[in-house]
């Protein structure tokens, strides 16, 4: 369950949906049971460290869900699955992410409180959330 933004450039008219929340598929579950599916959810590079660590490691737990970053330089804005891989007594192995324009390390982002941010089309600061496109979705 989660929400999907709406963004739309008031310059060039872009537009586009960023996720928070758990999907079908995307959500917390333990590695025997995402290694149990028949599709890869998340990047190979993701998955691949999840196969290893399940061979090091007994009882490991995932905790994914879809977020939305920024990068803190550039302020393009990106959603997605963040992977957490656990024990009941630590974080083994947590996502990190990075601009695709500027290679910047991208931070975490309360979409509530964003007004605006850089238009991946045309490059202004005009991309502003349309309340009116909000979605809800399971």
């Amino acid at each position: 369950m989660g929400d999907a933004f709406a963004y739309k450039c008031r310059k060039c008219g872009y537009e586009e949906y960023f996720n928070q929340g758990h999907g079908f598929l995307v959500h917390p579950q333990s590695v025997k049971e995402y290694l149990g599916l028949r599709t890869k959810l998340f990047h190979y590079k993701t998955h691949n460290k999840i196969v290893r660590l399940a061979k090091e490691n007994k009882n490991l737990m995932i905790k994914a869900t879809f977020q939305i970053y920024i990068c803190p330089n550039c302020e393009l804005l990106y959603d997605k699955a963040e992977v957490k891989v656990y024990d009941e007594n630590k974080t083994i192995h947590r996502s990190r992410f990075r601009c695709s324009h500027c290679n910047s390390k991208l931070k975490l982002t309360n979409i509530h409180r964003l007004s605006r941010a850089t238009c991946p089309v045309c490059k202004k600061k005009t991309f502003h959330r349309d309340h009116a496109l909000h979605e809800l979705w399971d």
